[in-house]
């Protein structure tokens, strides 16, 4: 890959134990120290800081890019992994070569990324603003009000790359599909592509359930989540099926193919004087049961249960805010 650099959100993480832990909790103190000293500075008081109903727009802005950061971090390690784990039923494949594409990428990759943030910055900022006009007063009226609207856009940044890398990685994946080397005899040619395919969703589950943080402070303005919501939740999908549908082909693929031998073999059987070749034909049988049971998806229980873990965060998340919400409003009136 020419004139590629690592992927910069993978180098916020220090290459150290805990290193992940270390990010999030570096960018949650800056975030809101930040946001913190700003506030302090525009509000004269508690109470009016807590009625003003910003406060936990801006717990969102600081949470999502402390949450987004080392879980790509994560998601791109276990991309290497898998990619390592099929390196042997890829001939064509050097392990670092996979590392590479995972982990690096052009800089007009980066420009594209960064300009399509931007826009879609703007877009929110604009609608929320109401007019030009007034999203150009909000960014130089003071301190705090600047921080709020400047806010959303590290989320689309880290957002923005974190996808574009992942969704580059299903690609990569379904390109690797071709040249693997399939068996479905054998899981570990292909039950790790699913296992990453999972594992690559947990950015937008996450991102999706930070969401309900910014219910906390009263009645949703849904052009706050709106965007998000229709951009990333396609994406979702995609990141889950991009990388693992050509593996479904291919295993259904060899499955029927299976079967036909070893229907085959059980005509064969019966073709024969049954006293003689009973073993063979309850051997016949017991192998189409066993057929019939072959995965045509690349996906074992665990990856299964995880992934069906991770659906669960998105509604629970936004239950557990508006309960919240319903608690502080009690204690308060």
């Amino acid at each position: 890959m020419k004139s590629a650099n690592r992927i910069w959100l993978l180098n916020l993480v220090p290459d150290a134990r805990h290193g992940r832990w270390i990010c999030a909790a570096i960018i949650l103190l800056a975030g809101l120290l930040l946001y913190g000293t700003a506030a302090t500075l525009h509000f004269p008081g508690f109470a009016e800081f807590r009625t003003d109903g910003s406060w936990p727009v801006a717990t969102f802005f600081v949470c999502a890019v402390a949450y987004i950061t080392p879980v790509f971090h994560l998601i791109s390690a276990r991309a290497v992994r898998t990619a390592e784990a099929l390196a042997p039923f890829l001939p064509n494949y050097d392990p670092q070569s996979l590392r590479t594409e995972i982990e690096f990428r052009s800089r007009g990759w980066v420009l594209r990324t960064t300009v399509l943030a931007v826009a879609l910055w703007l877009f929110q900022s604009r609608v929320l603003a109401g007019s030009w006009r007034a999203m150009t007063e909000s960014l130089t009226t003071n301190l705090y009000s600047a921080l709020m609207s400047i806010g959303p856009l590290p989320v689309w940044v880290t957002m923005g790359v974190a996808m574009s890398a992942l969704f580059g990685n299903a690609l990569f994946f379904r390109r690797l599909a071709k040249d693997l080397q399939v068996r479905i005899l054998e899981p570990d040619t292909y039950m790790p592509v699913g296992e990453m395919a999972v594992t690559s969703t947990l950015v937008v589950v996450g991102a999706l359930g930070l969401l309900s943080i910014m219910w906390l402070g009263g009645p949703v303005n849904w052009w706050t989540t709106l965007p998000a919501l229709t951009f990333f939740t396609p994406l979702l999908i995609l990141l889950l099926l991009i990388p693992v549908w050509p593996l479904r082909t291919r295993l259904v693929e060899q499955r029927q193919a299976l079967a036909v031998n070893t229907q085959a073999s059980i005509r064969h059987a019966q073709s024969n004087n049954p006293a003689d070749d009973a073993t063979a034909l309850a051997a016949a049988l017991a192998l189409r049961r066993e057929v019939a049971r072959l995965p045509t998806w690349p996906f074992d229980v665990p990856a299964i249960t995880r992934f069906i873990s991770y659906a669960v965060i998105v509604p629970l998340t936004w239950a557990g805010a508006a309960l919240i919400e319903m608690v502080v409003d009690a204690l308060l009136s």
